[in-house]
């Protein structure tokens, strides 16, 4: 059965479901707000674009079993395959196995395989003013059955997929049906904010990798990527609140703030920096639910990508939940006529598959945001049982090989994070481990001294 579908939003989220639905033989338009092509090299309307992506392995895996051409596409592009363990290791399992991209690049590759598919048409520049529901379905709950574009176009759909991303306005559209579930404690604008620079070595070489690319210290995480055309990024990241840290847009404070972070310090001075700082504000670690007592607020409405949850970039799990989410979204198509029964097949496997890592995400930080406010004002955060074994994990990854493959498997979105605790002997041996091993975080009273001087 081919049926109209109609996908709000022309990123990696929104492309990738609707090359996966066009697959199948569904019609399938895409509208964007945001009228650049991904080729001009920025888009506005996208706040991270110009900042590190990573598909990690998870997301690789699904991109490959689904649009194999734009994984080439991408590689042929400057796109970097690299293991996430190639630092620690001789000869790391292929498993590990991610591809290090340029956002433009990855979505041109999209938009170039979309092209290939007469099935498929993107919208760009045009707004979407309301949803339109028909006819209730059972239970009373009301279908959108179609959109209205600011123009005042009308597009019916048998589905629409919301792929807006964190500021999408299909919740508002629809009078709040499509409603926002459980938030942080901390207010909303408790974040954390972003501060990258790209470098560039002769003949395109890469630094050493190091053990693990993403390192927490006191006050500040730093992450060091690979990039594609033989670039890498740094970044620092930093709480929101933490209002000292905001002189991080100066490149010569950036400097001599990475400088401090061994980490950092050879990937700095390995290459010449390509960019001043690109600054982004990260979004807050949170779930839009959709199902609340067992039905949806509508049928004829999903959603992918940072519509469906917002994750802390630092742990770039964003595009590879979207590309899951796709696959099981085409999944729930195929098995389901029904609407309710759509909707509920694909909110349901969604949160069996992506659920726990986005609640680890969620509970580090709120964890972490609070540990750095305590600090901020000198007192002191009381840990839970829960955050000091989180803590001791990653204080022991760079001792214990088995720690460390514990780390890639949650970190990679290969294993369920509570699988990989329950492994045996493996908290305490991080907990020994931790108590033991001398720190190597840097402290918060050195990076305020860099900053003043």
């Amino acid at each position: 059965m081919t049926v109209d579908i109609v996908v709000l939003g022309a990123g990696p989220a929104g492309l990738a479901a609707a090359l996966f639905l066009a697959s199948d033989g569904h019609r399938v338009t895409v509208f964007d707000r945001d009228s650049a092509e991904p080729e001009a090299g920025d888009r506005p309307g996208v706040s991270q674009f110009r900042q590190p992506h990573v598909l990690l392995p998870r997301g690789l895996a699904v991109l490959e079993r689904q649009l194999p051409e734009v994984v080439a596409t991408v590689e042929s592009g400057g796109g970097r395959r690299w293991n996430l363990l190639a630092g620690a290791r001789a000869a790391p399992h292929h498993r590990y196995e991610a591809l290090a991209v340029r956002r433009p690049v990855l979505e041109g590759a999209l938009v170039e395989a979309a092209a290939r598919r007469p099935n498929i048409e993107i919208r760009r520049g045009v707004g979407v003013r309301t949803l339109r529901t028909g006819r209730p379905g059972a239970g009373g709950v009301p279908h959108v059955n179609a959109v209205v574009t600011e123009s005042g176009e009308t597009v019916r759909a048998t589905l629409v997929v919301d792929a807006g991303g964190d500021d999408s306005p299909v919740s508002t559209l629809i009078g709040g049906l499509h409603s926002v579930g459980r938030r942080l404690a901390l207010r909303a604008d408790a974040g954390f904010d972003f501060h990258s620079r790209y470098f560039h070595a002769a003949g395109g070489r890469l630094p050493p990798q190091p053990a693990w690319p993403l390192q927490h210290h006191d006050s500040i995480s730093t992450l060091a990527l690979p990039s594609g055309d033989g670039t890498w990024s740094l970044t620092l990241v930093v709480s929101r609140r933490d209002r000292v840290m905001r002189s991080l847009y100066e490149e010569h404070v950036w400097d001599r703030v990475a400088a401090l972070f061994p980490d950092l310090r050879e990937w700095v001075a390995y290459g010449e920096p390509v960019t001043g700082v690109l600054q982004a504000a990260g979004p807050v670690t949170r779930r839009r639910r959709s199902i609340a007592g067992g039905h949806p607020p509508a049928t004829g409405l999903v959603s992918v990508g940072d519509a469906w949850a917002t994750t802390n970039p630092a742990f770039c799990q964003g595009m590879s939940m979207a590309f899951v989410q796709a696959e099981l979204l085409r999944e729930a198509v195929r098995a389901h006529d029904a609407p309710d029964k759509l909707v509920l097949g694909y909110e349901e496997a969604a949160h069996r598959a992506l659920g726990p890592f986005y609640d680890t995400l969620a509970f580090w930080e709120h964890n972490r945001l609070g540990d750095i406010y305590a600090r901020i004002h000198g007192r002191r955060f009381y840990d839970s049982p829960t955050w000091a074994v989180a803590k001791a994990l990653d204080a022991a990854k760079p001792a214990d090989p088995e720690v460390l493959t514990a780390m890639a498997d949650m970190g990679s979105m290969l294993v369920p994070p509570g699988e990989v605790l329950a492994r045996e002997g493996l908290v305490g041996r991080a907990l020994a481990l931790a108590e033991e091993a001398p720190t190597s975080t840097l402290a918060r009273e050195e990076v305020l001294t860099a900053i003043s001087r």
